[in-house]
């Protein structure tokens, strides 16, 4: 699992979904173990053993590195979202460019709503690495698999870390339709009627 967490890093590198030093991933391994992404690392080059265990009380089992300073967010939203077995922030540059607007991704495309659960909102600010940013992504994150981080990213949740990536890869994607869109000055959103109904197969994945 920890190779994995290193070929997804370097996978989110090399299609333009994060960069350097940035972004993190953690899966939970028990109902009292993560493996969590270290901090002050280029993701691209870290090695399994740069992956970290850590307790959901944030303290370290193994692993010689600081874990991520974003390490209270993932913590917080395992705790509120038991479904939830594998967390991806990333700083998506279309994702991004919403973060820093503060605009939350309407549902436009049938396939995001079966992945998010329908409009990605865009958590309240608050710095990086704070309680404040755990708190508000968390609330942004009920009833979705996915939440814009103000001024920051973006953060993808799922049961999976392969689940994880597709949905960050949907949401990033999805960005980029409605940013280009937007430069043509129309959107339409689906229809009221089709997100609710789409929003069944999301509901089906992540609570039953």
């Amino acid at each position: 699992m920890k190779k994995r967490i290193v070929d997804v890093m370097k996978y989110m590198e090399e299609r333009g979904l994060n960069y350097g030093r940035s972004g993190n991933a953690s899966v939970r391994v028990s109902e009292d173990h993560v493996l969590i992404t270290p901090s002050g690392v280029v993701k691209a080059e870290m090695s399994p053993e740069d992956i970290l265990v850590v307790s959901m009380n944030g303290e370290v089992i193994e692993g010689r590195r600081a874990p991520t300073v974003e390490m209270p967010l993932h913590l917080a939203i395992y705790r509120a979202y038991e479904y939830f077995r594998a967390i991806i922030h990333a700083h998506a540059p279309y994702t991004s460019v919403l973060a820093v607007a503060r605009e939350p991704l309407p549902p436009i495309i049938e396939e995001m709503v079966i992945y998010t659960g329908g409009e990605v909102r865009v958590a309240d600010y608050a710095p990086f690495g704070s309680k404040e940013l755990a708190e508000n992504a968390v609330k942004a994150l009920e009833g979705r698999s996915a939440a814009i981080l103000a001024n920051h990213g973006v953060v993808a949740c799922g049961r999976s870390l392969e689940e994880a990536l597709e949905i960050l890869t949907i949401v990033e994607r999805t960005s980029q339709t409605y940013v280009l869109a937007k430069s043509l000055g129309k959107v339409f959103n689906l229809p009221e009627e089709i997100v609710e109904s789409l929003k069944t197969f999301f509901l089906k994945r992540f609570t039953t």
